[in-house]
């Protein structure tokens, strides 16, 4: 049986759609698909949909209580400019040109990271969903850290190994989060092992099994795979963040960090340090998304009290 074989007319349907339209954006000119996707942001931000009304509750859990309303809107209008933006420059990576994706990056603590491999050791990269996390990967390939990656699996299958094959073809080893046919923390487990990178964005709990943490004085729940992974192969967990500049030339530049390592608490078993490095995790999370919030792209429920309340509405 192929890939393909025995999916519906309405997933074919999306396929060819995002082929379509993933080689049309990689054809026209750059200057021309600037504004066309600022605007798609901006119709995204006026309709005002579920996921606007959740980006905006993310935001103001973030913000606090003291932002006006309408600086809040404005807030989330510019957070929809910008996942917009990450879309677009998602589409055009593979023709934006290697010079390109390096020169017009700004990034401190590479050579934290530099270090930890040249011990031979591994690191766990976790990152929240901010800023452009696809070409800060391909950044890092070019700068000769190729590394693992999990994707959540997305439906139909063909889009999601469309996703895929994007990122693969930027340098990238893809392994789905779930339903790939192999134990996908097994294999994390043998890359880290063998002194390799992984990057996880791990700022939202896909399923089951997360870590309660704190986060901007809320409980949140965050997934324990980043610390659990480190913890059971001795690799260095490395908090970053990832964020935009409009400054410096068309599309402006790319931003982003490398923390030192969070290191395991020497008391406490294994779930408490999971626990802890967890925590510290969410911290440093938390410090690059109060810095810049109009580039942090959650549009689902992440806080405990959101969660209940969306699964108290589906009926789930």
């Amino acid at each position: 049986m192929t890939a393909n074989s025995g999916i519906s007319g309405r997933d074919r349907l999306q396929t060819a759609g995002f082929g379509f339209g993933a080689t049309l954006v990689r054809i026209l000119p750059e200057a021309l698909l600037r504004p066309v996707f600022r605007w798609i942001g901006d119709l995204a931000w006026r309709r005002h949909g579920r996921s606007v009304q959740q980006l905006e509750g993310n935001l103001r859990r973030v913000v606090g209580t003291k932002m006006p309303d309408a600086e809040l809107s404005r807030l989330s209008r510019k957070a929809m400019q910008s996942y917009a933006r990450y879309w677009l420059e998602f589409f055009r990576l593979p023709v934006l040109g290697n010079d390109r994706i390096v020169n017009r990056m700004d990034f401190t603590g590479d050579d934290i990271l530099a270090g930890v491999l040249a011990d031979g050791r591994g690191a766990v990269m976790a990152l929240p969903h901010s800023g452009n996390w696809d070409h800060a990967g391909a950044w890092l390939v070019q700068r000769g850290y190729p590394f693992t990656t999990v994707a959540e699996r997305l439906k139909p299958e063909s889009l999601f190994d469309r996703f895929v094959a994007v990122r693969e073809k930027l340098g990238m080893e893809v392994l789905p989060l779930t339903g790939g046919g192999r134990n996908t923390f097994a294999v994390l487990m043998q890359r880290l092992r063998a002194g390799k990178p992984l990057c996880l964005v791990a700022d939202r709990e896909f399923g089951e099994g997360g870590v309660e943490v704190s986060f901007f004085g809320a409980p949140a729940m965050m997934p324990a795979g980043p610390a659990s992974l480190a913890l059971a192969t001795g690799a260095a967990l490395l908090p970053a963040y990832l964020w935009y500049s409009n400054d410096g030339g068309p599309g402006g530049r790319w931003c982003g960090w490398i923390r030192d390592e969070i290191k395991p608490p020497a008391d406490g078993d294994k779930r408490a340090k999971i626990a802890a490095m967890t925590q510290a995790l969410a911290d440093q999370f938390a410090e690059g998304i109060a810095t810049h919030p109009e580039d942090w792209h959650m549009l689902q429920p992440m806080w405990l009290a959101d969660v209940q309340a969306r699964a108290s509405e589906t009926g789930e």
